[in-house]
């Protein structure tokens, strides 16, 4: 009930693991009177030293401060579309994500959620028929929790709170994913 609203908290650490560079972004806390939505973060060197500061809000622009009067423009949000309302709020990213284009014929992987049943049936208007795919998806995870064959990441491990790519996935792309045998998703 009510209007929706989503808040992000806390720090985030962006690392470049080459360079060894680095920015630590806060997303900050929406107080009852102030403003929502307000990051403000460091990019740091290898040394730690502060190279420069960035801020703004996440959902509208993210500036690079690069004195205290002059800043730069990294990021704004795109416009919204005019149908917006009718696709949830969405942006034009936001619209276009499922969509399944020529130029990625043979490309995904099997098991990306763009190729979902359920997806497909949502994204072509049937509700009913999306209804019914993820209903039986559901029933197909719960039955696989119940024998303990829960499935595991194929090209990511995780290495403490991290997620490292181990590799494979566009060797795998690269043969058709013959060399990425999947069992039934759908």
């Amino acid at each position: 009930m009510g209007t929706k609203y989503l808040e992000h908290c806390g720090k985030m650490t962006i690392k470049n693991t080459v360079s060894g560079a680095s920015c630590v972004v806060d997303f900050k806390q929406t107080g009852y009177w102030g403003a929502s939505n307000e990051v403000a973060g460091a990019v740091l060197s290898r040394s730690g030293d502060v190279c420069a500061r960035i801020e703004g809000k996440w959902d509208d622009q993210i500036v690079l401060a690069l004195d205290s009067s002059h800043l730069r423009v990294l990021w704004r949000i795109a416009p919204f579309p005019r149908q917006t309302m009718a696709y949830y709020g969405f942006t034009l990213f936001g619209i276009t994500l499922n969509e399944l284009t020529s130029d990625l014929e043979g490309k995904l992987p099997p098991t990306d959620s763009r190729l979902r049943p359920d997806v497909r049936a949502l994204e072509e208007g049937n509700v009913d028929d999306a209804e019914a795919h993820k209903t039986r998806l559901e029933e197909l995870q719960r039955d696989r929790r119940r024998r303990g064959a829960d499935r595991t990441p194929r090209w990511f491990e995780q290495v403490g709170e991290d997620w490292r790519y181990k590799g494979g996935y566009w060797e795998a792309r690269m043969t058709g994913w013959r060399e990425a045998p999947v069992e039934a998703l759908w």
